[in-house]
């Protein structure tokens, strides 16, 4: 009788001691975000009544190159049921955005320590367009570490269906044509001051199609900026690869001479 009695001692210890885990929890989290900011649901269940409670969010806003923008909230509320349903909107810093980000995020019940992934726009990690309309025109001269002297001249919007879009680049008695723009991603660059009236962006981020040395088939990736005149300061970085996949020019560099100036759509 008594090595039962221990037994369900042990049992109910073991009860008492696994309730905590049970209560208290998050059950979900789904947002909606867009260029301007998110909308968040948090669910969660088990909860004391007349209890107040503390939900902390963050959201991590990734870009395609720098540092990550992290932007972290707070929920209180005071639970009426044993279940609730709390929601928050809010903006990002320097809404709206104008880069390509991956938003992730997660939220925790401070009470508890519960923490669940929030599901962005239907997944654990949501890819976040905010491009600028526009175009940019130019060119220029930018050299390779060994000296050779690489110049580019363009014109191409941010919209692939806009038309014209050129680009021509030669270095060394090689020439890439550009065939088609496949890709196009503009947008503003806070650490860049293009310091005119039409700055709506200053960073063009392109991939296309193309012609090298007259054969089809090879690619291009590039990235032109527009720091302000008269142009010493605009940079160019352009990857060049032959219909095989082999790295045929590789350069980056602020301009040595030419000018890179964003423009207003023209339409």
């Amino acid at each position: 009788m008594k090595r039962i009695l221990l037994v369900c001692a042990v049992g109910l210890c073991l009860l008492v001691f696994a309730h905590p885990a049970h209560a208290n929890v998050l059950t979900g989290a789904t947002a909606t975000v867009n260029c301007n900011g998110f909308s968040l649901t948090v669910d969660a269940s088990a909860l004391t009544i007349a209890t107040s409670y503390t939900i902390n969010f963050t959201f991590t806003l990734t870009p395609t190159s720098g540092p990550p923008i992290t932007v972290p909230g707070t929920i209180n509320f005071t639970a009426t049921s044993s279940t609730a349903t709390e929601t928050i909107s809010g903006t990002w810093p320097g809404a709206p955005l104008t880069a390509s980000f991956t938003v992730t995020g997660s939220a925790v019940l401070t009470s508890s320590g519960s923490t669940v992934p929030i599901i962005i726009n239907g997944s654990t990690a949501a890819l976040l367009t905010c491009g600028l309309d526009g175009r940019m025109t130019g060119g220029g001269s930018v050299f390779e570490t060994d000296g050779t002297r690489v110049t580019h001249g363009f014109e191409l919007h941010c919209d692939t269906a806009d038309v014209p879009n050129r680009l021509e680049i030669n270095w060394a008695a090689h020439r890439f044509h550009l065939e088609t723009l496949v890709t196009a991603f503009c947008f503003k660059d806070l650490t860049i001051n293009a310091a005119h009236p039409t700055d709506i962006f200053n960073t063009y981020v392109g991939f296309g199609t193309g012609l090298l040395d007259g054969s089809p088939g090879a690619t291009a990736n590039w990235t032109f900026t527009d720091a302000g005149e008269p142009g010493t300061n605009d940079t160019a970085t352009i990857v060049i690869k032959d219909s095989l996949g082999n790295v045929v020019l590789s350069v980056s560099g602020k301009l040595d001479s030419g000018n890179q100036q964003a423009h207003t759509d023209n339409k």
